[in-house]
C-alpha cells in the first residue's frame, strides 16, 4: 500500500532535509516554521498549506514540484559550501560542532522570524 499524499509529502522533505544535513531545528529557522512542526509534517501527521509548503520548498531551495515527487534530487554543494567544508574536514569534531554554532549564531540575524 502506497502512503498518504502527506506521508509521501513528509518523506521527500525529509530526504531533502537530511541530503543538505539539517536538523529539524535548521530547516525551521529557515523556512520560519517551529521545529516540533516540521517534525509532524515529516511525519506525515499534519496537513500543510500550499504557503508552508512554498516556504519549505524555498528553505530547502527546491521546486515545490520537487517535494512532490517520489525521489529526492541531488543536491550539490556550492562553491562556499565546499569551502567551509574544507576548513573544518580535518578538525577535530569538537572544533566542528564549535564552528558550526559560531556560524549559526553569527547568521541568526539573517534568518526569517519565526511565526
Amino acid at each position: 500500500m502506497k502512503p498518504d499524499i502527506y506521508s509521501a509529502l513528509g518523506l521527500a522533505i525529509r530526504a531533502h532535509r537530511k541530503k543538505l544535513a539539517w536538523s529539524q531545528e535548521e530547516l525551521g529557522e529557515r523556512a520560519g516554521l517551529h521545529p516540533s512542526y516540521i517534525g509532524q509534517i515529516e511525519r506525515g501527521t499534519k496537513k500543510i498549506s500550499l504557503l508552508t509548503l512554498q516556504k519549505l520548498a524555498g528553505a530547502l531551495r527546491v521546486k515545490i514540484s520537487d517535494l512532490l515527487q517520489e525521489k529526492a534530487p541531488d543536491i550539490s554543494p556550492s562553491s562556499w559550501e565546499n569551502r567551509i567544508l574544507g576548513i573544518i574536514k580535518d578538525r577535530p569534531e569538537e572544533q566542528q560542532k564549535k564552528t558550526f554554532l559560531i556560524l549559526r549564531e553569527a547568521l541568526r540575524p539573517y534568518s526569517k522570524p519565526k511565526k
